[in-house]
């Protein structure tokens, strides 16, 4: 039998998961990757075999990829229009 103090831990810890979880879909919707991607790794170490936050952390790092690759893409085309104008005058 569960004492008290089990359930409200239980409750607890559920509480903050959920908590988590919403903070996390919160900056992702926004796409505040780095924000949502820490909320969803502090709710999966409350839940560590939920799948929801597992694939929403995925998730992020998928994105997080492809803007660090399109941004490293953008430096190199301003750096040739830079070196282009300097060229030039």
């Amino acid at each position: 039998m569960e004492t008290p103090n089990a359930e409200i831990f239980i409750d607890s810890t559920e509480r903050d998961f959920r908590e988590f979880i919403r903070k996390g879909d919160d900056f992702f919707k926004i796409e505040l990757l780095r924000q949502a991607r820490s909320w969803y790794k502090k709710a999966l170490l409350l839940n560590v075999d939920n799948n929801k936050a597992k694939a929403q952390i995925d998730e992020c790092n998928r994105l997080l990829a492809y803007e660090s690759r399109v941004v490293r893409i953008l430096l190199v085309i301003a750096s040739v229009l830079i070196a282009g104008i300097l060229i030039l005058k």
